[in-house]
């Protein structure tokens, strides 16, 4: 029995003695690796070997994760870009249509200045009217205006603009009324040549932007630019008001009338506001009572 405890003993003595001895030698391993890392600087050489031999893997490894982000910030970059372009176009087109509408203003109150004006000097009445749409026949110049019978407005009323003569009214209702333009091709308007007082008729030829007086003299005094004016015949336009500017003079030695072309002045494809002319009041004479005439 003893003898088989001594064995024991010296077995885990000797088993304690080799792993104190190993720690002694890591111990004094890592004295000597201290003091020549102090001395020469092996660690941060080693060490900086090593990153430089890792450093691709880490690049590699973080190479995925930069993508990302670099995504994300160019789309996040590029919805601000498209969201500012908006906000941009947006207030781009809400100056140009304030503008469009100064525009707008502007020729408006141009317009109600040439009606005022073309007021000015009468001794008619005027009633203002404004278009409100257009006969879509395209054989037929009409305009229907925002006043009718409630107004006193008739059959064969002169309509007129800030510039010219417009046309007459046809069908009168009781909240609007019709008007057929001069331009029409079954419009006839008497009128004159305001230089000589030569007296014609002229047609519409279904374009807004001329007359048509065939029944004009060859030997007339008449050329481009002479003033047509109502002549007051007919009993629908009243006299003076004017129509538009000779434009073409044809003679044709063979015919028997001249063809001569006016340029309207009224805006019969662009105007919106026209006034209407009313017969002029005309006071009837005072009757003499002839009770009262017999009284002495």
């Amino acid at each position: 029995m003893a003898k088989s405890d001594s064995s024991g003993s010296s077995r885990w003595f000797g088993e304690e003695g080799a792993r104190t001895t190993r720690l002694m030698m890591y111990i004094l391993l890592a004295i000597v690796l201290m003091a020549m890392d102090q001395r020469g600087r092996y660690v941060p050489r080693i060490r900086s070997a090593m990153e430089q031999v890792f450093e691709p893997v880490f690049y590699l490894v973080d190479w995925p994760a930069k993508v990302y982000r670099s995504l994300g910030e160019q789309f996040s970059a590029r919805q601000d870009l498209i969201a500012e372009n908006r906000q941009l176009i947006e207030q781009l087109l809400e100056t140009e249509g304030a503008v469009q509408t100064q525009a707008a203003l502007q020729q408006e109150n141009q317009r109600l200045r040439d009606l005022l004006k073309a007021t000015q000097g009468r001794s008619y009445t005027f009633k203002f009217a404004e278009m409100i749409r257009v006969d879509l026949d395209p054989f037929s110049h009409k305009v229907w205006i925002d006043r009718g019978a409630r107004e006193g407005v008739f059959a064969g009323q002169a309509v007129i603009d800030g510039l010219g003569i417009v046309g007459q009214v046809e069908d009168v209702l009781l909240f609007s009324s019709s008007v057929r333009l001069i331009s029409d091709p079954d419009h006839a308007l008497p009128v004159q040549l305001n230089r000589t007082g030569l007296r014609t008729v002229a047609y519409g030829t279904g374009e807004t932007s001329r007359l048509l007086m065939p029944n004009v003299p060859l030997q007339a005094d008449i050329s481009p630019g002479d003033m047509i004016v109502t002549s007051g015949l007919g009993d629908r336009f009243p006299p003076g008001f004017p129509v538009g500017e000779v434009e073409q003079v044809l003679r044709d030695g063979g015919a028997t009338f001249a063809r001569v072309y006016i340029r309207p002045f009224a805006a019969l494809d662009r105007g919106r506001e026209v006034l209407l002319i009313e017969r002029p009041q005309v006071e009837q004479p005072a009757r003499a009572d002839p009770l009262q005439a017999d009284e002495p």
